[in-house]
């Protein structure tokens, strides 16, 4: 596999870098962290070995917080103004305010929804698990290659997944507020993480500046350390 290709691979956690760049967190580099030798990834993950960092990441990926919306993201994009309209009154208040949020955010999101937000997360912690030594740079760059699939069939530049990703970190700041609705639709609306867009757009080393979003991924060969596993 070429360079630029593994560059482009590792851009997927792009958005998590631009989070940690005060921190050293590289665009390119196999170890998100490049100086840190090993990252505490329990805490907040309850990642403490190979097999706990693999479920996490095989589960996340198509399961992860984006279905919480995939399916009206999908139902709007299908739908005439009037059926979406008719759809919306026959939900409750909690799923009117989340239908809401899909109805303003679709313009920047698209169909992907807020999918990116999951797969720049699961490739951040792939990256991790490089340097924890859980798993191989050959493995995690296996993993990689199949959310690059799934990024690219979703979305069309890194514009496109990095609006996503900040739609979606948006949607998970706020989403535990169940109790107040109006509430909880202005938390959803708001804007958030201006600054981390500002990074990622501006920085000449973030993956938007230096490769094109089309780019021609290498299959890769399923290692023969994942074959336990039933995910592609």
């Amino acid at each position: 596999m070429n360079q630029d290709s593994i560059d482009w691979l590792y851009g997927l956690s792009a958005p998590m870098v631009a989070l940690n760049k005060d921190n050293g967190a590289s665009y390119t580099s196999a170890y998100f962290i490049p100086e840190q030798d090993f990252v505490d990834l329990n805490k907040s993950w309850g990642i403490n070995s190979r097999e706990t960092l693999l479920n996490c990441v095989f589960d996340m990926v198509d399961d992860g917080h984006a279905t919480l919306l995939s399916r009206y993201y999908s139902i709007y994009c299908r739908s005439s103004e009037a059926d979406w309209r008719n759809y919306c009154q026959e939900q409750d208040d909690y799923q009117k305010v989340l239908m809401k949020f899909v109805e303003q955010t679709f313009c920047v999101c698209g169909i992907g929804g807020i999918r990116s937000w999951d797969y720049a997360r699961m490739a951040y912690i792939l990256r991790n698990g490089t340097t924890n030594k859980y798993i191989t740079e050959d493995e995690a760059l296996w993993i990689l290659t199949k959310i690059a699939s799934r990024s690219q069939y979703f979305y069309k530049s890194w514009h496109n997944y990095f609006a996503a990703w900040s739609v979606g970190f948006q949607f998970w700041e706020s989403i535990n507020n169940k109790e107040d609705f109006e509430a909880l639709l202005c938390e959803l609306t708001r804007a958030s993480q201006t600054r981390t867009m500002k990074i990622l757009i501006s920085d000449e080393d973030s993956p938007c500046n230096r490769l094109p979003w089309y780019i021609d991924i290498e299959e890769l060969e399923k290692p023969e350390s994942l074959r336990e596993y039933d995910w592609s």
